[in-house]
C-alpha cells in the first residue's frame, strides 16, 4: 500500500487518546490525529520523528493525521490501527497469504451483535477472520494488546462460537513494523485476553501473525512469523500503566 507524500515532524506529546502535539520542520506547533486507541508503547514517544498525512477534509479538527513513527532502534512503525485490515485485504487480493486462498472477500460482516472484520469464501469453503494491529515489539517479540481490550475479548468469543459450529475461523495479528520475529499475547498487560486467546485456539480458532515492511512511501505485509501462545515474558524495566 503506497503512502502519499508525507510531512515530517517531531512528536511532542499526546494530548488525549486521539490527538497529539507535533512540531513541523518549520518550527510550527500543530495538532495531529492519532488513529488508534492503543497506548503505542515503544512506538510513540516525546522527541521521536514522525510523518504526517495532511488532512484534506475541511470537517476534520486537525490539519494532519499521524501515520508513521521512527523507532528508537531504527526502522519505522505504522500507527494507524485500521491499516492492518487494509494490509490484510491487499495481501488477499494479491494472493500473498498462503494460509488464506479465497476468491470472495467481504469486510465488516455482521454476526449476532458483533461485526467481524472479514468473511472469505471460495465455493463451499469459507473462513471468518478478525484482524488485530500490533505496534509493540520487545526483543523481537510482537505483543498484543498494549492496553486491556474488552472489545478484543468479545471478538475472540464470537470466533469461538463460530468454530464450535464447525466454521473455519482465524485471529490474525499484523505487526506494522519490521522487527517482529514472532508473536505472543501480552500477558502482563491483559491476562484475560491472553488466556482467552489460548482457550479459543484450543476450541478451533486458528492464530496467524505477520510482520510488515514499512517505508516512507509504502507499507506491505512482508512475512509470516511464528506464534507462541504460551510464552511467559516479563519486562520489569518497562514502566507501563496497566490500569
Amino acid at each position: 500500500m503506497n503512502f502519499p507524500t508525507l510531512t515530517p515532524a517531531v512528536f511532542i506529546k499526546r494530548e488525549n487518546r486521539f490527538v497529539g502535539s507535533v512540531r513541523l520542520e518549520s518550527g510550527t506547533l500543530t495538532a495531529a490525529f492519532v488513529p488508534t486507541t492503543g497506548r503505542l508503547t515503544g512506538a510513540l514517544r516525546p522527541g521521536c520523528r514522525v510523518w504526517l498525512k495532511p488532512n484534506t477534509d475541511p470537517n476534520r479538527k486537525t490539519a494532519y493525521t499521524l501515520l508513521l513513527t521512527e523507532l528508537e532502534g531504527g526502522g519505522l512503525c505504522s500507527v494507524n490501527a485500521i491499516m492492518a485490515n487494509r494490509l490484510f485485504h491487499e495481501a488477499l487480493t494479491r494472493e500473498r497469504l498462503a494460509s488464506f486462498s479465497y476468491e470472495e472477500i467481504k469486510s465488516e460482516v455482521p454476526h449476532g451483535s458483533s461485526r467481524l472484520d472479514f468473511h472469505l469464501s471460495k465455493g463451499d469453503d469459507s473462513c471468518w477472520v478478525e484482524v488485530k494491529s500490533v505496534t509493540f515489539v520487545e526483543g523481537g517479540v510482537g505483543l498484543f494488546p498494549d492496553a486491556p481490550t474488552s472489545r478484543g475479548l468479545r471478538h475472540l468469543e464470537a470466533l469461538a462460537k463460530l468454530a464450535q459450529r464447525g466454521d473455519r475461523v482465524s485471529a490474525v495479528f499484523i505487526a506494522q513494523r519490521g522487527d517482529a520475529e514472532r508473536f505472543t499475547p501480552f500477558e502482563a498487560i491483559d491476562p484475560a485476553f491472553a488466556e482467552t486467546l489460548r482457550q479459543v485456539h484450543q476450541a478451533g480458532v486458528e492464530v496467524h501473525a505477520y510482520r510488515c515492511e514499512v517505508r516512507l512511501d509504502k507499507i506491505e505485509i512482508a512475512a509470516k512469523i511464528p506464534v507462541n501462545l504460551n510464552l511467559e515474558m516479563n519486562f520489569p524495566h518497562l514502566q507501563i500503566n496497566t490500569r
